[in-house]
């Protein structure tokens, strides 16, 4: 009985050290206006999700309508936010929508639409396959102007109106 009570501690030990683990490994990015005079705001949270990584997004004073979101390759976003390059395409695959398309079929940061509403509001929530936290920390997160369509190469979502750098937190 004394082996089995120890190895239960163990294994109980091993566990909350490695939901600690996973707590741990939550990236944030706060989304900011690519021009002086913008007010758009929002923040995206990565946390792991068992196949991936699960991105959460809320903005605010956004153009109604849908806005290409994508993880770029850098993590900068000056410039008006064209210094965060290209999307983040580390396997040098087309561009799709890697919830459904997977890593070998679309961009490792192709995350879509987010839809704002008439009050300015918008917010996204999906898991992105084959990715984790550590991987796309130190990337930006840009807000397009425009729909993204699903295009080639890029999916056509046209400027960029809001950047956030992906850095790990604590939470």
């Amino acid at each position: 009985m004394k082996p089995f009570g120890a190895l239960l501690v163990l294994g109980l030990v091993a566990l909350g050290v490695a939901s600690g683990c996973l707590a741990a490994q939550q990236a944030t990015a706060q989304l900011r206006g690519t021009q002086p005079d913008s007010k758009i705001a929002g923040t995206a949270t990565v946390s792991p999700a068992a196949d991936g990584v699960k991105v959460s997004i809320r903005v605010t004073n956004v153009p109604p309508g849908p806005h290409g979101i994508h993880i770029h390759e850098k993590g900068d976003c000056g410039d008006g936010g064209n210094a965060a390059g290209g999307h983040f395409n580390p396997h040098g695959v087309k561009h799709g929508f890697l919830p459904k398309d997977g890593p070998s079929g679309a961009h490792a940061g192709d995350m879509g639409n987010l839809e704002a509403g008439a009050d300015g509001t918008g917010t996204l929530e999906l898991t992105l396959p084959g990715q984790t936290v550590d991987g796309v920390v130190g990337h930006a997160i840009i807000l397009h102007e425009k729909v993204d369509d699903f295009g080639q190469p890029t999916g056509n979502a046209g400027g960029r109106i809001a950047c956030g750098v992906i850095r790990q937190s604590d939470r």
